[in-house]
């Protein structure tokens, strides 16, 4: 194995470490353009046994091909698995499974991008392997992604020093103080639901589904993701036991901290929506903005079920397998942000414009949080 590899592998460093680096091998040395043809080869050596090496190296197909399958291009998707490699500490000696772990991380990421496997058919690594084998390998790579990389690409601040950056990137973007996140549910449909617990499961439109509850911040990238609340749950009974509500009451004790949602939600101390009965232009401007910072989450869900499908079909598996597959689209939609990777034009769908809801007979009044919601309006008419 290439000393770069394994310096890389076993120190802890992802392939950027590389980028500037050249690359040697016996024949002479290399640019940093065709390296990546190289290095790809190594990380494939890397994580098949002996005997599985003569099974065809799928990244030996145009780059615009591989990005349409997988999501991911080439260099990312190297990057990509030796990071899971090192976190699972993943030897290839010790792996019994008959599909190489390359072919398993790929056939995964595969099925996230479109729902389906048909993609992978006019690649020949995955000739002779059947749906349900390629079906068996998602719950268990994104099991893997979930326990061993979730926890640090989705991270919701859990102190004020951490809050700084998202507090001000909520202030330029939107003019609002002290805002640490917007949040809103969106449902998933499952097809393994018992029986005896279908009625749990069944949404108001009456599909079998898991309602996600999701934050995200300034920059659409989701900062807690929680998928375990079945669909006939309402937002607010998935909010009201989400350990989030701890987290922000504990920001809130020590310094100003909200979050923004839409009028599904009751107002808190810690949490702002509109107003429901706008009468003055303060409180006009306010919902406009309010609505701003919804429809920035609207995007960043629209770029989620965009870049992964399978989100938008219904998952032939149970809850739990269910649950880990949204956050593996969560922690590797916050991975492409990290890496600076744009979402493909071609691939966004439109994002809907929310309905407006009529005004309500009465305002939503609450001690803290209607005081709140005054100071953020003064802060706004004062400020505009």
């Amino acid at each position: 194995m290439d000393l770069n590899l394994a310096t890389c592998l076993f120190t802890g460093l992802s392939t950027d470490y590389l980028q500037g680096k050249q690359y040697d091998n016996e024949e002479g040395r290399f640019t940093t353009a065709n390296k990546q043809v190289i290095f790809a080869k190594d990380v494939v050596k890397f994580v098949r046994r002996k005997e599985l090496r003569r099974i065809p190296n799928p990244l030996e197909i145009s780059e615009e091909y591989f990005k349409y399958v997988f999501r991911l291009d080439r260099w990312l998707y190297q990057d990509f698995l030796l990071i899971l490699c090192l976190r699972t500490y993943y030897r290839p000696e010790t792996d019994t499974n008959r599909i190489p772990f390359d072919l398993r991380v790929l056939a995964t990421l595969s099925y996230l991008a479109h729902g389906h496997f048909e993609a992978l058919k006019p690649l020949a690594a995955f000739r002779g392997l059947t749906q349900n084998m390629l079906l068996f390998c998602v719950p268990q790579v994104c099991q893997k992604i979930v326990h061993f990389m979730a926890t640090d690409f989705v991270s919701f601040p859990s102190n004020n020093d951490e809050t700084i950056d998202i507090k001000n990137g909520f202030r330029t973007k939107y003019g609002i103080p002290h805002v640490v996140g917007v949040m809103d549910c969106f449902h998933v449909r499952i097809a393994n639901v018992a029986e005896r617990r279908q009625k749990t499961f069944q949404c108001r439109h009456g599909n079998l589904s898991i309602n996600v509850q999701v934050i995200c911040d300034h920059e659409h990238r989701f900062l807690n993701v929680n998928p375990r609340a079945p669909g006939g749950s309402s937002d607010i009974f998935v909010w009201r036991r989400s350990h989030i509500r701890g987290i922000m009451k504990s920001l809130f004790s020590k310094d100003p901290a909200w979050l923004i949602a839409d009028r599904g939600y009751k107002l808190e101390d810690i949490l702002i929506n509109p107003y429901r009965n706008p009468k003055s232009p303060p409180e006009l401007y306010f919902n406009e903005v309010v609505a701003g910072i919804l429809n920035g989450l609207d995007t960043a869900v629209v770029m989620l079920t965009s870049r992964f499908r399978c989100l938008k079909t219904i998952l032939p598996y149970d809850h739990q397998a269910a649950a880990n597959i949204v956050t593996t689209c969560v922690t590797i939609h916050n991975y492409l942000l990290s890496k600076g990777s744009l979402m493909d034009e071609h691939v966004m769908s439109n994002v809907p414009k929310r309905k407006p809801l009529p005004n309500a007979y009465s305002e939503d009044v609450w001690s803290t949080g209607y005081k709140n919601r005054e100071c953020i309006k003064r802060y706004l008419e004062e400020n505009n």
